[in-house]
């Protein structure tokens, strides 16, 4: 993995919480996986094979292996740090590209990720499907069942984040197709929160209005530091007004 680094290059503090994996022939360890969980996510780290068995599949063996496992484990995430020249190879595990990148040791890396949880933009759903996830984030617009769904199911831009047959996550745009785009409603189930479903929503609708001149929300206090990291900036000396019938804000 790196060869020409010492062994404590690759030692981490966590390594005895970790799960370690190996495939073993001819009594010679050829392959190795180390994988970490926490709060239902799992990393996987140090994949490595011996150089002279390198080719022959064994790693390819084992990581559907490591894969298969914590997908029965019930985690909702599966991720890595890909080096870049070996994306394609993750993808054939179910894994895909995010935004995010870095570079170590003159290498550079994107992690990929596969989640349990898949975005879609269809409009299919119920109101029996919606309304857990309004009602359960305390949204008064739940108290508007058919105005609520006319509204999501006639905004610009509708997209949804689904595990199995639930729907865990919603955000929605409203354009006028060229210049500006205002984002009203991003929620996510509670029990799902913090699980990067919200990012991946988000995600899906801006790269639909890249390039739109004005592309604008109302974001509540605890969620600033999320939309900053969206790219979103506080709106100059403006100040958000509104005519409002909820009493949650």
């Amino acid at each position: 993995m790196w060869p020409n680094q010492p062994i404590d290059y690759v030692k981490l503090e966590e390594d005895r919480q970790g799960q370690h994996f190996g495939l073993i022939q001819e009594d010679k360890l050829c392959t190795v996986i180390s994988v970490f969980i926490k709060n239902g996510e799992a990393q996987f780290r140090k994949f490595a094979t011996e150089t002279s068995q390198q080719g022959k599949g064994l790693g390819s063996i084992l990581l559907q292996h490591v894969v298969s496992y914590l997908e029965k484990e019930g985690v909702h995430r599966i991720w890595c740090n890909a080096r870049a020249d070996k994306t394609a190879f993750y993808k054939k595990f179910g894994l895909q590209k995010t935004p995010q990148t870095f570079v170590k040791g003159g290498i550079d890396y994107i992690i990929m990720e596969k989640t349990t949880v898949q975005i879609s933009e269809s409009r299919h759903f119920t109101l029996e499907d919606l309304l857990p996830l309004y009602q359960k984030n305390q949204w008064s617009a739940a108290n508007k069942p058919d105005v609520l769904y006319n509204g999501l199911t006639h905004s610009d831009s509708l997209v949804t984040a689904w595990e199995n047959d639930q729907l865990v996550g919603l955000g929605n745009a409203i354009s006028d197709g060229y210049l500006v785009v205002y984002f009203p409603h991003l929620l996510v189930l509670p029990s799902h929160q913090g699980k990067g479903i919200g990012r991946k929503i988000m995600q899906r609708m801006l790269e639909k209005y890249t390039g739109f001149h004005m592309q604008m929300l109302t974001a509540e206090f605890q969620a600033v530091s999320f939309y900053e990291k969206m790219g979103f900036e506080h709106a100059g000396k403006t100040v958000p007004m509104w005519k409002y019938e909820g009493k949650e804000h």
